[in-house]
């Protein structure tokens, strides 16, 4: 049964990109074919780490210009992973991203069921596990990501601000939706990997990650799962993938 993920945050700042890409390679270094599409359509970043290599957008296909087959890029070759890694960029031209600003709720409506089919067709082609790379905040693409997925990986970090904004997550928009969900505390102060808390706002916490500057400087140019699995950073998202697994 294919997993659907949303990796999410209330705030900008909390390494959620980060999370989501070492999460995506560690599914694939396990076997599992796997798809990561950049949703966050307003703050697009995976084309900055990656080289796009299909000529469509994951705009174009939420517009009904192609199908979500043309959006993807494999990248599990030059990666080593034992499955297929597939991913699916957000333009990142700024004319696109003010024109995302301007869509009405009618476009928004379109885009969840082009999301939901979209699901389908991955899941019709054997892809095991579907990650959406999430904008942060309640912005309409973030929760028709949340509402196309089977679970929230909520990345949080230290801050009132966020706290406060991922209770109101939980309770406002996970909860109505009826959606798994779990929070992994990242960049945290400390020097060790732990579960302070087993849950909060009666979720699950998977992990909660030191702030290491080493791996903010690395994530620039490298993806520690692949390059370094043997880093803190590393083996805890690889336990992270496993705890989900359990989960779903």
């Amino acid at each position: 049964m294919t997993l659907t993920l949303a990796i999410h945050s209330s705030k900008g700042g909390t390494g959620k990109t980060s999370i989501a890409i070492n999460l995506a390679v560690a599914f694939a270094s396990a076997g599992k074919n796997t798809c990561l599409i950049d949703m966050d359509l307003r703050g697009p970043s995976l084309c900055a780490m990656f080289k796009p290599q299909a000529h469509f957008w994951i705009n174009d296909f939420l517009s009904g210009r192609c199908s979500i087959k043309d959006t993807l890029t494999d990248i599990g070759k030059d990666m080593n992973t034992s499955g297929h890694l597939y991913l699916s960029f957000a333009n990142p031209d700024i004319g696109e991203i003010r024109n995302l600003v301007s869509k009405d709720r009618s476009w928004q409506a379109s885009a969840l069921k082009a999301l939901m089919n979209g699901k389908k067709e991955l899941i019709g082609s054997d892809i095991d596990v579907i990650l959406f790379d999430t904008s942060p905040g309640v912005e309409y693409e973030s929760i028709n990501a949340v509402a196309a997925s089977d679970m929230v990986i909520i990345v949080h970090n230290d801050t009132n601000a966020c706290s406060s904004c991922t209770e109101q997550l939980i309770k406002g928009v996970y909860t109505l939706l009826d959606k798994k969900c779990a929070i992994i505390d990242n960049m945290q102060h400390g020097n060790c990997v732990s579960n302070i808390k087993e849950s909060r706002y009666g979720t699950p916490i998977f992990a909660t990650i030191p702030c290491m500057c080493e791996v903010a400087t690395r994530s620039n140019n490298e993806i520690l799962v692949h390059t370094d699995p043997e880093h803190l950073f590393s083996r805890t998202i690889i336990a992270i993938k496993e705890k989900i697994e359990a989960m779903k």
